[in-house]
């Protein structure tokens, strides 16, 4: 997991072909200019899916994990708190669904990071992160993206 400013994403130039034209995505802003849903720039391999949604309480809240998947979450407008504990610390309440790349797990957050326009965080599959947890318990509207990139552990 990775967390940081905007601003940082420079300093992770050079990793990856696919993560580098994230980053060049974030710098330039086109992102927010979206389609609601899921926005393709390289098939399967490389998305970002924009969502207008509402943050929760924390008790409406699940943490989610994903095996095929790097998500890079960026906040465009709001603001929302989001969850992480390592997975060893937590319980499936679901089966691991392939096709959807997407698993419900249960258990107590470890660490809290709040998220604004000025921050992005990357998580790497098998790293559950909990999102849309608002902030100071008052669910508010959220406008985001969770740039994903195909990256089957082995």
């Amino acid at each position: 997991m990775i967390f940081g400013k905007i601003n940082e994403l420079k300093f992770y130039e050079g990793i990856n072909s696919d993560l580098d034209r994230v980053i060049e995505i974030i710098q330039n802003g086109s992102y927010k200019d979206g389609n609601e849903g899921k926005n393709e720039i390289n098939g399967e391999n490389l998305f970002f899916n924009l969502q207008k949604c509402q943050t929760k309480v924390l008790s409406d809240c699940f943490f989610e994990g994903h095996k095929k998947y790097i998500d890079i979450h960026v906040v465009i407008d709001g603001e929302e708190n989001i969850g992480y504990s390592p997975k060893e610390s937590l319980k499936e309440k679901t089966e691991y669904e392939s096709e959807s790349d997407f698993q419900v797990l249960e258990g107590e957050e470890e660490y809290r990071f709040k998220m604004d326009k000025d921050n992005f965080i990357i998580f790497f599959p098998d790293e559950p992160h909990m999102p849309l947890i608002a902030t100071n318990e008052v669910p508010k509207s959220l406008k985001k993206v969770v740039f994903k990139i195909k990256c089957e552990k082995r």
